[in-house]
C-alpha cells in the first residue's frame, strides 16, 4: 500500500532540489449506463486530416507491433482518429527524461511538504464509498450521509430537478431526491461531486496551461467512470463499484498539477514548465501521488489498489481490468502523454476479460458519447 513512499524513497535525485528546478528546453524530436449497443463493427477509420494524429501515428508512437500477436490478431482492433495533434504527442516524447524524472520527483516532495495544503476527501463520500460494496443498503442510511454535507446534499438535489425525470413539482429536501433519482445514482452523484472539488481550477491556476490539463483530466475520469460501468454492467460485474474506481482512478492527476503551483510558489521552480514536460512529469508522477492520497484519506484497500495499480499487470481484479480498459480506451485518443504500448495493453486487457473486438468498439463508442458529459 506504501509502495509509491518505496519508490520515491528509491529515486536517484534529490527530492527537493538545494536550487530552484529549471525549466529544460525539449531535445530534438526522435523518428447511468446504457444497455450494450448490437451493432454490426465499423470500419476502421483512415488518418485524421489537418494535422490531427492518424492510427499509424499512434501505433508508431506507442511501439506496439501489432504483428507480434500473431495471424488475425495482427490487426485485432484499431481505434478511431485521435482527438489530439500529433504535433502534441511529438512534443511529450521529446522532453528530456531526466527532465521529466526531476519534475515528477519534485511534484512528490512539493505535495508531502505541502500535504495539509492538499483538499481532504469528504468523509461523507469516503462512507458512502464503503457502503457501495454492501449488498443491501438502506435509503434512510444514505440519507444521514447525504445531508451531513451541504454540497454533496445540493447536487443531489439538483439532479433530481433536472429535466431527465420531468417532474411537475420541485424536490426540495434529500429523502424525495433519494426516492426520485434511486440508491445506486445517490451515491454516484455523491463521489463525482467530491471527485469534482479535486478537479475545480478556480481556486488553483498556477500557470495557464493548468486550466485545460485540470479540464481535460476531469473529462477523461467521467468518461472513464461512464465506459467502466458499462462494460461492468456487460460482464456481469458490480456497476457501481465501477463507476466509482473510473471516477477516481486519476485522482492523482490534478493533485500533481497543484504540486507543480505549489513549487512555483515555494521556488523550486523558477518558471513554469511546458505544457508539454507538465503532462509527461503528472503521467510519470499520478499513481504515486494517487496512492499517497489514498493513504491520507484512508480510501478502502480495493479503491487504492486501482488508483495506484491502474497501469498495473493483467492478474490484476476484474474490476482493475474493466477500469484500465475503459481508462485506456478513452486516453489513446484524447491523451498526448499516453504511455508507451497503450493499443498493446488495450488488446491484452480486453482478451484477458474474454472481450471480442467488437466488444472494444462498443465500449469506445460508450465513452465517445459520455465524453461531452459535464458534471
Amino acid at each position: 500500500m506504501f509502495g509509491w513512499l518505496l519508490r520515491l524513497l528509491g529515486l536517484s535525485k534529490p527530492a527537493v532540489p538545494d536550487a530552484p528546478v529549471g525549466v529544460s528546453t525539449p531535445a530534438t524530436p526522435s523518428a447511468g449506463p446504457s444497455p450494450p449497443p448490437s451493432a454490426a463493427a465499423s470500419t476502421p477509420p483512415t488518418a485524421g486530416a489537418g494535422g490531427e494524429a492518424g492510427f499509424g501515428d499512434v501505433l508508431a508512437e506507442t511501439d506496439f507491433d501489432p504483428a507480434a500477436l500473431g495471424g488475425e490478431e495482427s490487426v485485432w482492433w484499431k481505434p478511431k482518429s485521435p482527438l489530439f495533434k500529433s504535433a502534441a504527442r511529438a512534443d511529450v516524447a521529446s522532453c528530456d527524461p531526466d527532465a521529466v524524472g526531476v519534475l515528477a520527483s519534485t511534484i512528490i516532495s512539493e505535495l508531502l511538504a505541502s500535504i495539509d495544503k492538499v483538499p481532504p476527501f469528504p468523509v461523507v463520500a469516503n462512507k458512502l464509498i464503503e457502503l457501495s460494496s454492501q449488498p443491501d443498503v438502506r435509503a434512510d442510511l444514505v440519507e444521514r450521509l447525504v445531508v451531513q454535507d451541504a454540497v454533496i446534499a445540493a447536487k443531489v438535489i439538483s439532479a433530481a430537478n433536472s429535466p431527465f425525470y420531468g417532474l411537475a413539482n420541485k424536490v426540495e429536501t434529500v429523502d424525495h431526491a433519494i426516492r426520485v433519482v434511486g440508491l445506486r445514482e445517490v451515491t454516484q452523484i455523491a463521489i463525482a461531486a467530491a471527485a469534482a472539488a479535486i478537479f475545480d481550477t478556480q481556486e488553483r491556476i498556477a500557470f495557464e496551461a493548468m486550466t485545460e490539463q485540470q479540464q481535460a483530466a476531469w473529462s477523461h475520469s467521467l468518461a472513464t467512470a461512464k465506459g467502466a460501468s458499462w462494460l461492468a454492467m456487460w460482464l456481469g460485474a458490480d456497476v457501481q463499484r465501477a463507476y466509482i474506481a473510473g471516477l477516481l482512478h486519476d485522482i492523482g492527476k490534478p493533485v500533481a498539477l497543484r504540486g507543480i503551483g505549489f513549487a512555483l510558489i515555494t521556488g523550486h521552480l523558477m518558471e513554469p514548465p511546458s505544457a508539454a514536460m507538465a503532462m509527461a512529469a503528472v503521467e510519470a508522477s499520478h499513481t504515486d501521488v494517487g496512492a499517497m492520497l489514498a493513504d491520507s484519506w484512508m480510501i478502502g484497500d480495493e479503491m487504492a489498489g486501482i488508483i495506484e495499480g491502474h497501469h498495473g499487470d493483467e492478474n490484476a481484479s476484474v474490476l482493475a481490468r474493466i477500469v484500465k480498459l475503459a481508462s485506456a480506451v478513452d486516453e489513446i485518443r484524447t491523451n498526448p502523454a499516453q504511455r508507451d504500448g497503450l493499443l498493446g495493453t488495450i488488446i491484452t486487457t480486453a482478451q484477458s476479460l474474454g472481450l471480442n473486438s467488437q466488444k472494444v468498439t462498443e465500449l469506445g463508442d460508450e465513452i465517445e458519447r459520455a465524453s461531452n458529459l459535464r458534471f
